[in-house]
């Protein structure tokens, strides 16, 4: 177990103490009916694109962690990347340090690794120029494919959709909202809200 998951389970635990209530648990069973079609109909599809048959799954996750993890000067700690990777694909520090060496030489030369000029015992990783390039062709592609999947989408409903998904993952928005500081969604977009209407039974 991780320190981050340890932290947000002690979270979660503390949240259920002071008797916060959370949604029903059947609305949340519904929510789980989509993993399996999000996760292998457009998640590996998405992951595919991604790799825009050059790189692995797993060189993609790095790419995509080293560019929304990296400081401002753009360097990520080597090990924030093999702890993140053993956690999402159960991957000894060995094998992260292949995955990486593949990546920063010719023909990919996509990554960059140097001695942490704080710390002469790690190692701290950033794109090269060919690197932020071919992230940003990760970006482009998948944005395509998505307005693709989501072409039945209005701007409305995209824009609720994703305020849903940015209050459900980051944890400062969930602090907020158990401590009162953030108001709920606004009401969902017409189309979602006649969708989600439930027809009850005729009385005979």
């Amino acid at each position: 177990m991780t320190i981050d998951i340890a932290t947000e389970r002690k979270k979660r635990g503390k949240a259920a103490a002071k008797g916060v209530e959370g949604p029903p648990r059947a609305l949340v069973g519904e929510l789980l009916n989509f993993f399996y079609p999000i996760h292998y109909r457009i998640g590996m599809d998405l992951e595919t694109v991604m790799c825009q048959g050059r790189i692995s799954r797993k060189q993609a996750a790095i790419l995509w962690l080293i560019h929304s993890r990296a400081e401002a000067d753009g360097w990520v700690r080597r090990k924030e990347i093999e702890t993140r990777l053993a956690t999402w694909f159960e991957m000894s520090n060995s094998n992260v340090s292949k995955l990486l060496r593949e990546l920063s030489k010719p023909p990919l030369s996509l990554v960059s690794q140097v001695e942490n000029p704080d710390s002469g015992r790690e190692k701290v990783v950033r794109l090269t120029e060919l690197g932020e390039e071919f992230v940003n062709g990760m970006v482009q592609a998948s944005v395509d494919y998505l307005a693709g999947q989501l072409s039945h989408i209005t701007s409305d409903e995209l824009r609720w959709g994703v305020d849903f998904f940015a209050l459900s993952f980051r944890t400062s928005a969930r602090e907020a909202r158990l401590n009162g500081k953030v108001p709920h969604l606004a009401p969902p977009p017409g189309e979602i809200e006649g969708t989600n209407k439930r027809t009850l039974p005729t009385k005979s």
